[in-house]
């Protein structure tokens, strides 16, 4: 079995360190775009403060409140996203877990070991959910579950279940459908939400 490769859908630190300074660079060139004109007052200085100036600074604002848009969103997401390839195990059985996770996309297989022997307990798809008892119980996994295919998806922390579990009203028969409906309703909003900045 190979060992996960996760790769969580979220934006790399590097990405925003970086759209953090090309903002500033954009404003230092607006600034030192006014020094030139206040220095040298002419009709071309004139011209790059008037024109560039506006566009640099609607470059850096963009820049700036997509990074604080993003930020934001991350950190009030009950859920955080991750993608797992065919043959990646997600979970392993014995070690104790700390997520539930919500499968978006894809398709996972629920192995139980005995020794050598592996047997398939279940096929798991979109919709369902697997590793609710870490979130419950201290107890270790009792199975394995490997991605059969490319899978999605949404995994819940313990920490976060918790405090969920203070606002999910008590007459709620199935905890974990109402999670899954939550993880569902927060991936159409990320979906939503890329759509429309790729149209701006």
């Amino acid at each position: 079995m190979r060992l996960p490769s996760v790769r969580t859908i979220e934006l790399d630190p590097r990405t925003i360190r970086w759209t953090l300074i090309s903002a500033q660079l954009l404003a230092l060139i607006v600034y030192l775009l006014a020094v030139a004109f206040l220095l040298r007052t002419s009709g071309g200085t004139l011209f790059l403060f008037s024109v560039a100036g506006p566009v640099l600074v609607l470059l850096a604002t963009l820049a700036l409140a997509g990074v604080a848009l993003y930020r934001y969103l991350r950190r009030s997401s009950l859920f955080a996203f991750a993608l797992f390839e065919p043959g990646d195990v997600i979970l392993q059985q014995g070690d104790h877990g700390d997520f539930a996770y919500f499968i978006q996309q894809g398709e996972v297989e629920v192995i139980r070991r005995d020794g050598e022997i592996e047997t398939m307990i279940s096929l798991l798809s979109k919709g369902q959910h697997f590793g609710e008892a870490a979130l419950i119980s201290n107890a270790p996994h009792h199975a394995t579950v490997r991605a059969k295919t490319r899978v999605r998806v949404a995994m819940l922390g313990k920490r976060r279940f918790l405090h969920m579990l203070r606002f999910v009203h008590p007459s709620q028969g199935d905890i974990m459908s109402a999670m899954n409906q939550q993880a569902t309703k927060q991936a159409v909003k990320r979906a939503k939400a890329a759509a429309q900045s790729k149209k701006d």
